[in-house]
């Protein structure tokens, strides 16, 4: 292992010192950056990273999603979404079926993925619960709103 796998290592084994910046941009990536070891966390030995878990969500929410809808629901790119999903299918989680033009394909949660997100359910609820003792109620959830009002804002210009 190298020494800049090491440090990555470490950036996430040991409390971050962080510093306000002045730039939106690195202020909002600090934010999510300490958010996904929360979530991280939470689905360690699941084999699954916070990426793949909110797919799953999204397919569980609305079955039948295109690549192209799942990737806009979340607010990523094609490549990642198409990525993403390869590894929840490739996990046996999710499976897809041919869309009305054949380039399309649609996904749904296999009868394996319903059963890891009913296992999951209780941690992600205890992450939400940390994140907002950590915050507070009232904060966690104005970031929340701010957070969605700013991504669909920019996303539109």
């Amino acid at each position: 292992m190298g020494a800049f796998d090491i440090a990555c290592i470490c950036m996430y084994a040991s409390p971050m010192n962080l510093q306000s910046l002045p730039c939106y941009c690195a202020t909002l990536r600090q934010a999510a950056r300490a958010v996904t070891v929360l979530y991280e966390e939470m689905l360690a030995d699941s084999g699954l990273h916070a990426t793949q878990f909110t797919t799953l969500q999204v397919l569980e929410t609305a079955p039948g999603l295109t690549t192209t809808e799942v990737a806009e629901v979340i607010g990523i790119d094609q490549t990642t979404a198409t990525r993403t999903l390869a590894l929840i299918k490739k996990g046996g989680l999710a499976k897809d079926t041919i869309g009305d033009d054949r380039r399309q394909r649609c996904w749904f949660l296999t009868p394996q993925g319903q059963t890891q997100m009913r296992k999951l359910r209780p941690r992600w609820e205890a992450a939400q619960q940390a994140f907002e003792k950590r915050l507070g109620r009232s904060e966690a959830l104005a970031l929340k709103q701010a957070s969605f009002t700013a991504a669909s804002r920019l996303a539109a210009s």
